[in-house]
């Protein structure tokens, strides 16, 4: 593996955090809240890490009629608990 690719790769975290972090996200988000229906969040969400050391969040979620809803937050630094 190179040096660059190891460096800017996606984090192994338990989907459970993440799911924590959209419901969050979810409420806040004005466009989820006009439609007025239920989104899912896919597995397809996910942490990665950046070169720099910061990490970036993709969210995705999925509603009905096959609409697809997405949330990108970078350069968030990680707190340990």
């Amino acid at each position: 593996m190179s040096r660059r690719r190891r460096f800017t790769s996606r984090v192994k975290i338990d989907f459970a955090k993440i799911d924590a972090f959209a419901a969050s996200e979810l409420a806040s988000n004005a466009l989820a809240a006009a439609k007025g229906c239920d989104w899912t969040l896919t597995k397809h969400s996910a942490l990665y890490r950046c070169r720099n050391g910061l990490y970036t969040l993709c969210l995705i979620w999925h509603g009905p009629n096959r609409e697809t809803l997405t949330a990108t937050m970078r350069n968030l630094r990680l707190e340990l608990a």
